[in-house]
């Protein structure tokens, strides 16, 4: 009589890169007709922006008390040009340890990861999700495929064939981009987020997650993607460690 070992495979994700990026920043304009916009004025007795291939320059002449400061509770930016900056920052979470699946039987595992991304930019934010490798979630031994949704739009549930396995990734959240907000039975569609639905998968390529279109400054944004690895009932994976590193960048619009 022969004994079968029914293995197990534990599935670690880890959020190995945190990218953030401010930009410049347009804020609300304070004169503007038909033909021009003044976004931000001051006023001074000069001022300029000159350059040569080794410097950059921009000034102004007559201005008082400006500068950069800040406290627990508040960003001065006092002076045209430090008008101009804005400030953004996103929490760092911890990484995501899924729970075991098994391998010889059709089993999948979900969890999550969150963020909380905060911005004084009167344009808002946009937030990037992508992966370090391809695929996405790998061991020594095998990996899972990229999930790829059955048509342009991500999928409103998660689905694979039973002969495969897969590792996709849901956005959730009030900054949800468009492209995964549903309708009740479609992605890329209506004004609804429902959670653990609208699924796609990752690609090193960067993907739009979550975008703002206005500030959120004190409080910030709760952003979470969740994830989910699926092996299908007929298909055998390899017993061992999965990692999958992701990068997430967020900058201001």
């Amino acid at each position: 009589m022969k004994l079968f070992q029914r293995k197990r495979n534990r599935l670690i994700l880890a959020l190995t890169i945190l990218w953030v990026i401010p930009l410049f920043v347009i804020f609300a304009e304070t004169m503007q007709s038909s033909s021009y916009k003044i976004i931000s004025d001051t006023a001074n007795v000069g001022g300029d922006v000159s350059s040569s291939p080794n410097y950059g320059l921009e000034d102004t002449v007559g201005e008082i008390g400006t500068g950069n400061s800040n406290s627990a509770s508040y960003f001065l930016h006092a002076g045209f040009w430090q008008m101009q900056e804005s400030y953004i920052a996103v929490s760092a979470p911890s990484d995501l340890a899924l729970t075991p699946i098994g391998g010889l039987a059709g089993e999948g595992s979900e969890g999550t990861i969150s963020w909380t991304v905060t911005t004084d930019n009167l344009a808002g934010y946009s937030m990037d999700i992508q992966s370090v490798t391809t695929p996405a979630l790998t061991s020594a031994e095998d990996s899972f495929s990229d999930y790829i949704p059955g048509g342009a739009d991500p999928d409103y549930n998660f689905s694979i064939l039973s002969t495969i396995s897969a590792f996709g990734f849901s956005p959730e959240g009030a900054d949800t981009a468009p492209r995964f907000l549903d309708n009740g039975v479609a992605c890329n569609i209506g004004i609804s987020e429902n959670t653990s639905q609208c699924w796609d998968g990752l690609s090193t390529t960067p993907q739009t997650v979550f975008i703002r279109t206005s500030s959120n400054h004190q409080g910030g944004s709760a952003v979470t993607v969740r994830f989910r690895a699926e092996s299908g009932a007929d298909h055998v994976q390899t017993a061992g460690s999965y990692s999958a590193p992701i990068t997430v960048t967020a900058i201001t619009l």
